[in-house]
């Protein structure tokens, strides 16, 4: 199995219809280096800043340690977000678990692909 590293560039990549050969050249890497990720190899810490502003998600996600692809900066600035951590900060525990169960009613509603809630 491949290294998660390799596995989210290639996703990446795939993503944004670039090329690994490509963002090696656009992000100035040596040719192959990626590959070589694939093989075991580790990069430096700064060759994986690039990848991960090249692409605007997090080193943490890159690496595996997050599952969330958006960067920190634009989750910082996501007015809603904002709001609902400071609503958050000053719930109770069981505040938290009741405004929890309807933001998940309120996405599987939104997201529902069926029409029986459209009008």
């Amino acid at each position: 199995m491949d290294p998660v590293l390799y596995c989210r560039i290639k996703y990446l990549c795939e993503k944004n219809d670039v090329t690994p050969y490509r963002l090696e050249e656009k992000i100035n890497l040596g040719n192959g280096i990626i590959s070589k990720w694939k093989n075991g190899s580790s990069p430096s810490v700064d060759k994986v800043i690039k990848v991960a502003n090249f692409f605007n998600v997090s080193t943490d996600y890159l690496l595996g340690i997050s599952d969330v692809e958006t960067s920190v900066e634009d989750i910082i600035e996501d007015k809603n977000i904002i709001a609902l951590q400071r609503a958050r900060e000053k719930m109770t525990p069981k505040d938290r678990v009741v405004m929890m169960q309807m933001l998940r009613l309120g996405f599987d509603y939104a997201f529902d692909d069926s029409d029986t809630h459209e009008g």
